[in-house]
């Protein structure tokens, strides 16, 4: 399967005739569960069945049914030989169908593999493969494995932007593993509570190379001149304790150590400043629809229709402030790494324009 890539999958077709022969009704509990799961990470699945009921899975989002054989199915509808589709299926002889157009299938069987599709134990295994969040995490981390490998004591801060209490967290969480489980060493500055738009009247800095968008000088130049700057350098950067103006806004863990051969993670609404120009080496944005950033600001469910106003007021404020930003300082211009972040199960690296 070497042009195999489960971030590229947009559709999962099973094969339930051959999937489901020994199923008894705690395994069909169980393959219930297993579609919910694909259902939260934005995948569309076709169940295929002789015997199938449309009616019995209606509570699913973004599942069809076609009344069928699977090999008819796959004869007479070219759309499920498309690249983006990935079948499920334990007939031999559908599978080397498959297989002479591409290697986009699975089955628990040891024909699979000679076959050329991937074999799994469990059927739930599969939803380590078919994780887009975690998969996306993992490609970036291996770019960024890649550039420390070329200069291992060499600097690297990653930057990490977008909008108000859009689930930056989440998205960090997610590298951090990815890169440890490189065995990379990584440590992690949150400005969240201290640079925003909404801190925008409270700086009178007259300094044109730095932005108006903290909370204060003082935890401004901290951040800067004492952590960021020495590191870009190359230099350590210690501190036991931390400074007494932002010990409640728990920027980063204390006892404080940042050395060249560590990743430093950046993260918050604004973090691509004139400040940061020179310092931030790779640029990351999480992007994300009006609809539902407002559902994570006001904690709404963005998968529910929710009361069109409370869009209107994020973009009358929240979103407009954050617009401002990407606007003032020619923010999408600058980014390396653009990701779709609607959805915390299923976030994907965009292709570069």
């Amino acid at each position: 399967m070497q042009n195999f890539h489960p971030n590229l999958i947009r559709l999962l077709v099973f094969d339930l005739d051959s999937l489901t022969v020994k199923f008894d009704q705690e395994k069909w509990d169980n393959f219930r569960q297993f579609l919910l799961m694909l259902d939260d990470r934005d995948f569309e699945t076709l169940l295929i069945s002789e015997s199938i009921e449309a009616s019995e899975w209606e509570s699913f989002a973004k599942l069809s049914v076609l009344q069928s054989t699977a090999e008819n199915a796959f004869q007479n509808n070219p759309a499920l030989s498309a690249k983006d589709v990935f079948w499920f299926s334990e007939q031999p002889e559908l599978q080397k169908k498959i297989s002479r157009i591409s290697q986009n299938f699975a089955g628990s069987d040891g024909c699979t593999t000679q076959n050329g599709g991937l074999q799994y134990q469990h059927l739930h295994d599969m939803l380590q493969i078919f994780h887009p969040s975690r998969i996306s995490a993992a490609d970036l981390s291996a770019n960024l494995f890649k550039l420390k490998q070329h200069s291992q004591q060499e600097p690297l801060m990653l930057g990490i932007g977008g909008p108000d209490e859009c689930g930056h967290s989440f998205f960090v969480g997610e590298l951090t593993d990815a890169l440890e489980d490189q065995e990379l060493l990584v440590s992690i500055i949150d400005l969240s509570q201290v640079l925003g738009t909404e801190f925008q009247k409270k700086s009178v800095s007259t300094d044109k190379s730095s932005s108006s968008l903290w909370r204060s000088e003082e935890i401004r130049d901290w951040v800067v001149e004492e952590v960021l700057r020495p590191y870009s350098r190359g230099q350590q950067v210690y501190s036991e304790n931390a400074p007494q103006f932002i010990q409640e806004y728990e920027l980063c863990t204390f006892p404080f150590f940042l050395a060249p051969e560590m990743i430093l993670l950046i993260w918050g609404t604004t973090v691509f400043l004139p400040e940061f120009e020179k310092l931030i080496d790779v640029r990351v944005l999480l992007e994300l629809s009006a609809k539902t950033a407002a559902a994570r600001l006001f904690a709404l469910d963005d998968r529910e229709n929710f009361d069109q106003s409370f869009v209107e007021t994020y973009l009358q404020k929240e979103g407009k402030y954050y617009a401002d930003y990407l606007s003032d300082y020619d923010v999408p211009n600058k980014i390396d790494y653009r990701i779709n972040f609607e959805n915390f199960n299923a976030f994907r690296l965009k292709e570069k324009t």
